[in-house]
């Protein structure tokens, strides 16, 4: 069960890139945001990832954001707050 993990990426890469995960803190404390990417049906996703963590861990601050497109790179003032207020990030998008 030690086998590494695999993560492929959806960009049109010729060559695959190697990336590091990002750290993860041991324990959710603080602010978690939840990203909304604006994609189709994405609210219904992470409606339901804030209902399962708001059960497991209620004593979390959890925060809904917004992208206010999907087919742009967040705008600056949104990475800003993110930034600003979030401990954690899941940030995820559905079709």
């Amino acid at each position: 069960m030690n086998e590494p993990l695999v993560i492929l990426d959806p960009t049109d890469e010729r060559v695959a890139i190697g990336r590091q995960l990002a750290t993860r803190p041991d324990q959710l404390q603080g602010t978690l945001g939840i990203v909304d990417i604006a994609k189709p049906r994405g609210d219904v996703f992470l409606d339901e990832i804030e209902r399962l963590l708001r059960g497991r861990l209620p004593a979390l601050d959890v925060i809904r954001l917004k992208k206010p497109t999907y087919t742009k790179p967040s705008p600056t003032s949104l990475r800003d707050e993110v930034g600003a207020r979030c401990q954690a990030v899941i940030q995820a998008l559905a079709d």
